[in-house]
């Protein structure tokens, strides 16, 4: 059955009293209280243990459908009547939270609303919730250096990931978009082409590795019987005979390719003439060598358009155009000179 709530006007009271039947817990006995407010509570009934102005702890109870609200909290004896029949409590020190909770009771009845014990409840939490989390962050204990320096180092690690990953997607678009591969590319040196000063048999000669200004190549033996003898004209290495020994050779016929030794060598490397972006004298190169040599940065030097010239003569522009560039690159360092005619990886940036 439904309790019955009256409400009664005071005119000579701080607080508005309420006849919302609620329960008092006084020293293990229960009283039903039928006279309360903010400021305290009347009980019919006797306590004959008190006297006036003792203070002491008290459980009110307010009882809902299905279970009750049950609030500590402390009271003062105001007074006792003589005949026992009726005493009078005040509230003392009441918290935030259970002001706001006493204070929502007693406007939702003057409102006419019906209290939920759902409607307690949030009012309780979201005035105790504020003092909760001030103690929660008290309690919680410092965070120790080994904590900060692990926090740290995973911060760093993150960023450092972070990084690695930015790096390669810039190398991946790098390579694709900004760097020039060459089909093909040689270590070559200045090449000397040495002629035959007449017509007649080429006699070659013993040479050594390295040849000297002047040095004996080979010998011409004319038509006429005479010897002409064939010096080399630079401190240079013999590449390749184009005419075999004996062989009959006509005066300014090429017969041996020198290379000169006393320059640094250079790497000559083919691009197709159809590459998006085509390198240009002074742009930077870098040629890699085989067998895990490393790598030499360089730069352009000079294209070499003779292929494209070659074409032209030849009366066919367009497989002129169809014709790889060649680029002459020169290395940042000399290249030793065993690496002559090694073939290499060489990119353009």
């Amino acid at each position: 059955m439904a309790q019955a709530i009256l409400h009664e006007t005071e005119v000579h009271r701080q607080h508005v009293r309420l006849r919302i039947p609620i329960g008092a817990e006084i020293d293990g006995l229960r009283f039903t209280v039928d006279d309360w407010s903010l400021g305290g509570f009347g009980v019919l009934g006797a306590l004959p243990q008190r006297r006036p102005g003792e203070r002491f702890p008290v459980r009110l109870h307010l009882p809902f459908e299905d279970f009750e609200l049950a609030l500590e909290v402390e009271a003062e004896l105001v007074y006792r009547l003589d005949d026992d029949s009726r005493f009078g409590c005040r509230f003392v020190a009441l918290s935030a939270g259970q002001q706001a909770l006493f204070r929502y009771v007693v406007e939702a009845y003057l409102a006419g609303e019906l209290v939920s014990a759902g409607d307690l409840l949030a009012v309780h939490a979201r005035s105790v919730a504020p003092i909760g989390a001030a103690r929660a962050a008290e309690a919680r204990p410092r965070r120790g250096l080994a904590a900060r320096l692990r926090t740290a180092v995973g911060v760093l690690a993150g960023l450092v990931a972070g990084a690695g990953l930015l790096w390669l997607g810039w190398q991946g678009v790098r390579e694709r978009w900004l760097v020039l591969r060459a089909e093909a590319a040689i270590v070559a040196a200045p090449v000397v082409r040495v002629a035959a000063p007449a017509s007649g048999r080429l006699e070659p000669a013993e040479v050594e590795p390295v040849l000297a200004v002047g040095s004996p190549l080979a010998v011409i033996a004319t038509d006429g019987g005479a010897l002409l003898p064939l010096a080399s004209p630079c401190e240079c290495a013999l590449l390749e005979w184009l005419a075999s020994a004996r062989q009959r050779v006509e005066a300014g016929e090429t017969v041996a390719l020198l290379a000169s030794v006393d320059e640094p060598l250079v790497v000559r490397a083919s691009v197709p003439a159809r590459a998006g972006r085509m390198p240009a004298p002074g742009d930077p190169a870098e040629i890699r060598l085989p067998g895990g040599g490393g790598t030499v940065r360089g730069r352009v030097e000079r294209i070499d358009l003779k292929g494209q010239l070659l074409g032209l003569a030849a009366g066919d522009p367009l497989a002129a155009a169809r014709r790889p560039l060649l680029l002459v690159v020169r290395p940042e360092r000399p290249l030793d000179f065993e690496l002559l005619g090694t073939p290499v990886e060489v990119r353009f940036f």
